[in-house]
Formats: C-alpha cells, structure tokens, sequence
C-alpha cells in the first residue's frame, strides 16, 4: 500500500466502528435483521448491518481517494461501480428477501458489466485438462459465470459467525500478496481492515452484527474480482514461481468454491434443488458436532492455511494435474475425519483455539465493543 493511503487508516478504521455501532440500533429499526429459524446457529435477533459498516465507508473512501489523487487508485470504474451495485442489492435483499430470480438477473448483469469494462477475465488456462489459450467468447462467458458463482459461494458459506469474514480476508491476503502489491493493497488494507473490526463485533456477546448479504455478496464480489485480474494472462502475476495460476486461484478461494461444489452435488444426488436450503455445508457439521462458532471458524481458516503452504511447496515439483487429485484426496480424507474422529478432534481444536485467542476476544470486547 502507498505510503499516501496510511493517513487515511485511522478515520477508516473509526467509521467502520461508528458505523457498526450506529446501524446496531438504525438497522433493527430499518428491519435489517436476522431471524432464527430451523436452521440457525443462533438463538435471538441479530442486525444484519456488518457488510453496511464495512463498505459504505470503504466505497465512501474509494470516492474521496479518486477526486483527491486518481493516481492513488488505479482499480477500475467497473470494480467501484459493480461493487456498489452488489452492496445495495444485498442491502435490499437483507430487508425484503428478494426472489432468487431478480437476484441472479442482477449479478450477472452486474458480472457482465465487470468482466466487458473492466477486460479481466480467464483468457487461458496454463496448459491445465490440455487446455491453453480459451477463445475470447469462451473465456469472458466463463468468467461472468465464475464471477456469479463466487458471489453466492461466499454468500452460502456465511452461517457461522466470523466465517466468510475470517476466509475472505485470508484469501484477500493471499491473492493481494501474489499480485505483486499496488493498488491491490487497497483492497487488503482497508477490506481487511474493515473486516477486523467486523469480527470483533461478531463474536461480541452484547454487541453482535451479522454482515447480512450486503457483506458476504460484496466480499464474493471482491473476490471474484481479484480472481478475474490475478488470471488474465497478460498481467502473468507468479511466472516465476512456476505453478499454474488457475490452480493457486482455485486452491486461494478453495473453501466457498468446494464446500459450495459438495453441497450442490449431494443435493443433485438427492434429486432436490442444489439451491434448497438445508444443514450440508460443513460449518453445519462441524456445529453438529459439537464444534463452537469460534472453533468452525479457526479450524477451516487453519486447513486453508495448510492447504496453501502445502501446495506452494509440492506444486513447482510435480504435475498439475497429480496436484488436482492429490487435493481432491486430501479434502475427502479431512471430511471423513471431522465425520468419524470429531470427539477428538473437537477437544483438541477447543483447547488449542483458547488458548491461543480467547486473549484477544477479551481484550476486544473490553475496550472496543462493549
């Protein structure tokens, strides 16, 4: 990140605080409010104003930066414009519960819009399946479908405090971090910050939000964006560390995209819709098993983590293709130990997890949201 964007942390941080605090109440009265139901993890009525707090403000900043100094900024009309489309119609849907229709007619014209303006989009795939450079009609249909994809990947992960938050930071993270810096920091930097203090207000005992699907819309949105820039092959972000950039994209955004897969597969299976709502995905299990929010949460950021450090290790060394079904074994052998071993498993990530956090949830619940 610029050296010119750091004054500008501190008043983002404290918005995103204010804001937080002020649609607690706003957005109980405006109905922006989660309501438990059969499926819940929760027990009482929660605002739905976390993906509000975090970017109003960021778009807000994105907005002063470009009139101030353009330079700053160099993402494009088509990210700030699709970003603010994505943050009002889940802000709408929080409150009215759209059909699911209008919803997917909005993304993919939102998704349109992006990949058409913006010219990012997966134009090769590195010689993975035999495949390499994709016809231009192939890959922007790909891409648009991608883009949709992510969006409500990471909207459907979003049912256990501090999940889609917690993974979508990591996967900023990471993808920022192969890009090489730029203006991609101001996506990590300030998402990132944003979504800090969103977790701490999450896993508050008296002052709790949830993002709603004006966050977790808008946080798939940034990440299929990232996505769709880290692929297109002319800015060729990792040539020279030698893996496949389709890989380390799938591998970076690998919880929504193969917990989304599974459950849309088992559903087919089952011959219902993979859109009917049910207790598949594996933050359901691990609840079922007796796992706590918090413990969800650290475990499957944790195996992403693995998955990551692994990857980069092993990739340069063997073949794409044999590093597709080693990852494909490894998600299968993970699944069928949290389904078989989830006693022990449970005691161990409890124990671990508080000892290693319970310090900062302390100290954050203390000073900041309550």
């Amino acid at each position: 990140m610029s050296s010119a964007l750091f004054p500008y942390v501190p008043p983002f941080v404290a918005a995103v605080i204010l804001f937080s605090r002020f649609f607690m109440d706003f957005g109980v009265s405006l109905g922006l409010v989660d309501k438990p139901n059969e499926r819940s993890s929760h027990t009482s009525v929660v605002p739905r104003v976390g993906g509000i707090a975090i970017f109003v403000p960021y778009l807000a900043l994105g907005l002063i930066l470009h009139l101030i100094n353009a330079d700053l900024l160099t993402n494009s009309a088509a990210y700030w414009l699709g970003l603010a489309a994505i943050v009002v119609l889940g802000t709408l849907d929080d409150r009215l519960n759209l059909p699911s229709s209008i919803k997917f007619l909005i993304q993919f014209a939102v998704a349109s819009y992006y990949v058409l303006s913006s010219g990012n989009y997966v134009d090769n795939m590195y010689g993975l399946f035999g495949m390499g450079a994709l016809p231009e009609s192939l890959g922007i249909s790909l891409s648009i479908i991608t883009v949709v994809y992510l969006i409500n990947a990471v909207n459907l992960i979003d049912g256990v405090d501090g999940l889609s938050a917690g993974t979508s930071l990591l996967s900023i993270g990471l993808l920022t971090t192969l890009m090489g810096g730029g203006e991609h920091y101001f996506s990590l930097a300030f998402i990132g910050l944003g979504l800090l203090v969103f977790m701490g207000f999450n896993y508050s005992e008296k002052r709790k939000i949830f993002l709603g699907d004006a966050g977790s819309l808008g946080l798939g949105f940034v990440l299929a964006t990232l996505a769709m820039e880290f692929l297109f092959s002319e800015n060729n972000h990792i040539a020279h560390l030698n893996l496949n950039p389709v890989i380390v994209a799938v591998l970076t955004l690998g919880y929504p995209i193969a917990d989304t897969m599974r459950v849309f597969i088992i559903r087919l299976s089952m011959g219902v819709s993979p859109f009917s709502a049910d207790r598949r995905h594996m933050h359901h299990v691990l609840l079922d098993k007796g796992f706590t929010h918090f413990g969800v949460t650290t475990f499957i950021m944790s195996v992403i983590a693995g998955f990551v450090l692994v990857n980069k290790f092993l990739a340069p060394r063997l073949d794409s293709h044999l590093m597709i079904l080693l990852n494909v074994g490894a998600m299968i052998l993970i699944h069928l130990f949290v389904r078989h071993r989830s006693v022990q498993l449970r005691i161990f990530w409890r124990s671990f997890s508080r000892s290693v956090f319970n310090p900062v949830k302390k100290v954050w619940n203390k000073y900041v949201a309550d």
